[in-house]
């Protein structure tokens, strides 16, 4: 079974969803968790000047590490936990290099919440990590 799973979040209830189901399968299976949580980037501006911002601050990105880490370890799961950085684009690529890197034999995404203009504008990650990943992929969704 599973021994080592990375469980990627974002601070919505999608993630709050994977970390509780990586509570529970870790627990089962006693594997260790990795959480993830890639601090996204967008680029800014035109093809001559171009900058690239991150959408949210470092320490907003260290808060659902370690909330997630912390609910993990409460349930006897013994977790760690990493903020990695990268444009929208490339995040189910930097889950999969992670993965990858850690050995992780299951990835747990929770499903893309975009709609509308911006479900057009930002790759889904879940689908991304889906399709090139070459472990289990967990896509956990939550109630709301």
């Amino acid at each position: 079974m599973y021994k080592n799973i990375l469980a990627a979040v974002d601070g919505s209830s999608h993630g709050d969803a994977v970390v509780e189901a990586v509570a529970s399968l870790a627990k089962l299976t006693g594997a260790t968790v990795q959480v993830i949580h890639v601090r996204p980037s967008q680029v800014i501006g035109g093809a001559i000047a171009s900058t690239v911002v991150p959408v949210e601050e470092r320490e907003e990105s260290q808060r659902v590490v370690d909330a997630a880490v912390a609910r993990l370890r409460g349930d006897g799961v013994t977790a760690d936990g990493e903020v990695d950085e990268g444009l929208r684009e490339e995040l189910a690529a930097i889950l999969i290099e992670r993965s990858e890197a850690l050995g992780s034999d299951l990835i747990a995404v929770g499903p893309g919440h975009y709609s509308g203009i911006s479900g057009l504008l930002h790759p889904s990650v879940s689908r991304g990590v889906a399709k090139i990943s070459h472990v289990s992929v967990l896509l956990v969704r939550s109630e709301s």
